[in-house]
């Protein structure tokens, strides 16, 4: 066996380019499946971050709203006690997440209808807390303009406003949006309850569906509304059809992208390694027919053929992980800036490539090595001579 050994140190130096080659070849594609594997995990929680960001695709209203006038007017006029967010976020585990109570209603402002819409800080069930925040956050005694309705009102922000009977501050003037959130002032839940004559009430829930995004959008509609009605019977829930396919949408495509590159470079690398590996035992034959002359028998040449590859994949997944953890956690941040913080190192990744690399160069290297042990040594010596 250190015969083979010194045999496979000797060829390598002998034709270094193909066995660069082979390297290079191998050393990319271990780099670039690290530096995906690396930031997957900052990928996924970036995907749910811009699927929620989409916006609530779940509306819970009171049971007495009529949906063709709710959805006529974009609001429920109808009211609920404020405390049905509480026994829902005491149910435990449930299909919601993200629940955000509001409270709106029409007002005048400078003689044109407006509307007021109180809001407060996104809430999560018991058991399903979140370390991400969601919803618009106002600051007591402020409030947040639309864009008309700061013009109506010649407001600027950080400046004093007269609504309802009581002074408020200006926090933000919104861009102009082109929807109904150009007339909308958000205040926070309490002062919008306490500036209506409406306290401990609500119009509605929204909430975000935590179904699995495998599950067929009419089922999970199903499971809503069966959980609701054990929690809340005086209500009833709808599901924004179009946002919740868009977030399932968006969180299959990264599910299937990352393993589809990943599998996809592995057989292009693999496909180049026997490439370059059967080149190798072809330039080679004369020594092969030789040594098979000798009395070296197929274990000797198998060896030499697949302990070359053996020696390449080790050596890819060492370098390969090296530069791809380097690469990675020199870009990754700039890449998902959101979640950066979620790219790191992991050596569990080294033990996987340092096992699975050879086994690919194995794999591809395994039908030249086939060929080589199986050629006649008497044919290579005949055309030699």
């Amino acid at each position: 066996m250190s015969f083979s050994l010194r045999l496979i140190l000797k060829e390598l130096f002998h034709r270094w380019v193909g066995f660069s080659l082979s390297l290079l070849a191998a050393t990319a594609a271990v780099a670039l499946c690290v530096g995906i594997t690396m930031m997957q995990s900052a990928a996924d929680k970036e995907t749910r971050r811009n699927a929620r960001d989409i916006g609530s695709n779940v509306f819970i209203i009171p049971a007495s709203c009529d949906l063709y006038e709710y959805h006529q007017q974009g609001y429920s006029k109808d009211s609920m006690p404020d405390t049905n967010i509480d026994r829902m976020m005491e149910a435990g585990k449930i299909a919601y997440n993200h629940l955000i109570p509001t409270l709106t209603a029409e007002i005048k402002v400078e003689g044109r209808l407006a509307r007021m819409t109180g809001i407060a800080m996104a809430r999560h069930p018991k058991g399903r807390p979140s370390k991400s925040k969601m919803g618009v956050v106002v600051t007591p005694g402020h409030v947040h303009l639309g864009h008309n309705v700061a013009e109506l009102l010649g407001a600027k922000k950080g400046e004093d406003i007269q609504l309802l009977n009581r002074l408020w501050v200006v926090e933000r003037v919104a861009p102009e949006m082109g929807t109904v959130d150009d007339i909308t002032i958000l205040a926070n839940l309490e002062d919008a309850q306490q500036a209506l004559a409406r306290r401990g009430e609500i119009s509605e829930i929204k909430a975000i569906s935590c179904v699995q995004c495998d599950t067929p959008e009419d089922t999970s509609l199903g499971t809503l509304r069966a959980q609701l009605k054990k929690i809340l019977p005086d209500t009833q829930v709808y599901l924004m059809k179009e946002i919740a396919d868009a977030r399932v949408r968006q969180r299959r495509m990264m599910e299937l992208y990352s393993p589809f590159v990943i599998i996809v470079l592995i057989l292009a690398s693999a496909a180049w390694l026997g490439v370059l590996a059967a080149i190798n035992v072809r330039e080679r034959i004369g020594e092969i027919g030789l040594l098979r002359a000798l009395g070296y028998g197929g274990r000797t040449i198998g060896f030499l053929i697949l302990g070359r590859a053996a020696l390449v994949g080790v050596s890819a997944a060492l370098l390969g992980f090296v530069i791809g953890t380097f690469i990675t956690l020199a870009f990754g941040p700039e890449i998902f800036p959101e979640t950066a913080r979620a790219i790191r190192s992991d050596y569990r990744i080294l033990g996987v490539v340092l096992v699975a690399t050879p086994l690919v160069a194995l794999f591809a290297s395994f039908i030249p090595a086939t060929l080589a042990i199986g050629h006649d040594p008497a044919v290579t010596l005949r055309e030699n001579q």
